[in-house]
């Protein structure tokens, strides 16, 4: 069938060319040259009236800086990598990002504003209200601009979160189609927030009530994204197993193989690509059920399950392949026993590539499913852990937001544990988390608590803005009461000292100035430092990381027997040129050499015509 859009362009198109012909002059030919790039642009996808903001406009005629506040860092231990809080409007800290961290970031989270009408949207420094007839495009173009440098920012193996509520999810995921690409979609994860009798939104006349928000999740490269750990919710097996049994629920995990018994070799058979499966019949096992368990060794419930955790079991009819042909050797064998057991290499899944033990009972050759795969112990206590799959449940998590890192924060908080299990998808835990709509800090919050629990080293940087003060008042002070640890009715929460803090404001130097003696490579060079230390994560305390922004300055450093015996890294101007002596006796020491990039300001001071 004709696509009729199609061949309507083409009609119009060639009635351009004709008016093209009779009218040659330049004004003419510009005109029709910007309706024809009209026509032609693309037919699919979001459309939306473009907007510049004011930080657009200001970075015309200044160069964004970083400048630290010094008496806001936090120290714990050097030995721990620097978290950066950068204060600002983040479309500013997202550019001098891209200077040094391009490709660098791991995971993004983020909760931008929902636009709602209301005044969570601030637009060149304006509520953006139900009324404004380019809402719509407003957000779209703000969402835009931070996205794609977002996208810049993130390592091949990167991953971006974006919590969203109802009103902008549909715009938001063909956005994300755009500049992540559509093949890099992992999921959109449906997250319960809101008991529905307490939610918000609708529900009073024609809507009804919201109790779900959404992330949105894209790889920088799906092919090149490691696999995710599991999600899972927890639940106490023994407050478990008395609730099915309360609520009529069956519970089948009930039985135990006490004793495996002795294995007998009766034969072998082989998968579908031929790889060997050993069979063997077991002797003098012992099965016992947990009621058995409780009354021979005076346990209660909770405690036989505890105890027995390992080898308790239910049998299920699986769909492999593997049982049959287990089944059809066995009876090809012509041996009878009521409980048989393989071995072999499986080729995917948890045990992919390891000699791997299976169970099966009675003449079906009912497979065992161990009770041990989908529980865990923590601190003691069994748990069954389920996995999620796109959707999950947090409204236990939002009952005591208030008292999350000591801070109030009534609108906008987000759960504690919500942000530990996004960062702890990632199978790694050494990696760079980034949030540029930073809020209260949980996302910081959550890194230092998610290292905590599985000593892992992984470092963030948050961006917000200080509307209402909310960078120093409650992003930072939240941050230094985790950092330096606070107390609650319950008592210490979180270890004292567990991160370091650098805290920078966003800031814009000239460009140009009536001053004849104004350079703009001297200003910037008052704020290399901050640069430097963002990228490297480190701290430029002028001992064991030291500065070199001369030679005169590499000359005497590099003299001073004493200081180089403290020192573990030297970043070095390329206006500093080493001698092969003064490398090698670096070299020789264990110093690590860093050449402080071009990269940061160069483009800005050829602009300015000082490069």
């Amino acid at each position: 069938m004709p696509n009729l859009s199609q061949l309507k362009r083409q009609r119009m198109l060639e009635f351009l060319n004709k008016i093209k012909a009779e009218h040659t002059d330049d004004e003419s030919l510009i005109a029709i040259n910007e309706i024809e790039t009209e026509i032609t642009e693309k037919k699919y996808g979001l459309v939306w009236e473009e907007h510049q903001e004011q930080v657009d406009f200001e970075m015309i005629t200044k160069v964004p800086v970083f400048t630290e506040v010094a008496d806001r860092e936090l120290v714990s231990d050097e030995e721990l990598p620097y978290n950066f809080l950068l204060e600002g409007d983040n479309l500013h800290s997202l550019k001098l990002l891209e200077k040094t961290h391009k490709g660098k970031i791991d995971v993004i989270y983020i909760d931008p504003p929902y636009n709602t009408g209301g005044t969570d949207f601030v637009y060149d420094d304006k509520y953006v209200g139900e009324d404004d007839t380019f809402r719509h495009s407003k957000w779209l173009s703000f969402m835009n601009e931070r996205l794609s440098i977002a996208r810049t920012l993130l390592s091949e193996r990167g991953a971006i979160f974006i919590q969203i509520n109802d009103i902008e999810v549909a715009q938001l995921k063909m956005l994300c189609d755009e500049i992540f690409g559509e093949a890099n979609y992992l999921n959109i994860i449906s997250v319960n927030m809101k008991n529905i009798a307490g939610a918000s939104g609708g529900g009073e006349d024609k809507k009804f009530k919201k109790n779900c928000e959404y992330i949105l999740v894209y790889a920088k490269n799906y092919d090149t994204l490691p696999l995710f750990n599991g999600a899972y919710e927890y639940e106490e097996i023994g407050d478990m197993v008395e609730r099915y049994r309360t609520e009529g629920i069956s519970w089948k995990y009930t039985t135990a193989l006490v004793n495996s018994g002795e294995k007998i070799y009766v034969g072998s058979t082989a998968d579908g690509d031929g790889n060997e499966i050993k069979i063997f019949k077991r002797e003098n096992y012992s099965i016992k059920s947990i009621g058995e368990i409780m009354k021979s060794e005076n346990l209660s419930e909770k405690e036989a399950y505890n105890k027995y955790a390992h080898c308790i079991f239910q049998t299920a009819m699986p769909q492999s392949s593997i049982r049959p042909r287990v089944m059809s050797k066995v009876n090809e064998i012509g041996i009878e026993s009521d409980l048989y057991s393989i071995e072999y290499v499986p080729k995917t899944g948890r045990n992919k590539g390891v000699v791997y033990e299976q169970f099966y009972k009675g003449e079906n050759f009912r497979l065992f499913a161990w009770l041990r795969d989908v529980s865990e112990e923590i601190d003691g206590v069994l748990y069954k852990k389920t996995l999620q799959g796109t959707y999950w449940n947090f409204i236990a998590g939002t009952k005591n937001l208030s008292k999350e890192g000591n801070v109030e924060f009534p609108n906008g908080k987000k759960p504690l544990d919500l942000m530990k299990r996004i960062i702890s998808l990632y199978p790694d835990n050494d990696i760079t988390v980034l949030d540029f709509f930073a809020g209260s800090g949980t996302t910081g919050h959550a890194v230092i608590s998610q290292n905590i629990e599985d000593n892992g080293k992984r470092n963030f940087i948050l961006c917000t803005n200080n509307e209402n003060n909310i960078c120093e008042e409650k992003t930072y002070v939240r941050l230094s009461n985790v950092i330096r640890g606070y107390t609650t009715d319950k008592g210490k929460v979180f270890a004292p000292n567990s991160a370091n803090l650098k805290y920078y404001k966003t800031d814009f130097i000239d460009k140009t100035s009536e001053d004849e003696e104004y350079s703009v490579g001297e200003e910037l060079l008052g704020h290399i430092a901050e640069m430097v230390q963002l990228e490297y994560a480190v701290r430029l305390d002028g001992k064991n990381y030291v500065l070199l922004l001369s030679d005169e300055e590499a000359d005497t450093f590099i003299a001073d027997d004493e200081k180089l015996s403290a020192c573990s890294a030297v970043f070095v101007s390329t206006a500093v040129l080493l001698t092969a002596e003064q490398e090698k006796k670096l070299s020789e020491l264990g110093i690590a050499i860093f050449v402080i990039p071009d990269y940061y300001f160069e483009n800005e001071l050829l602009e300015v015509g000082e490069r």
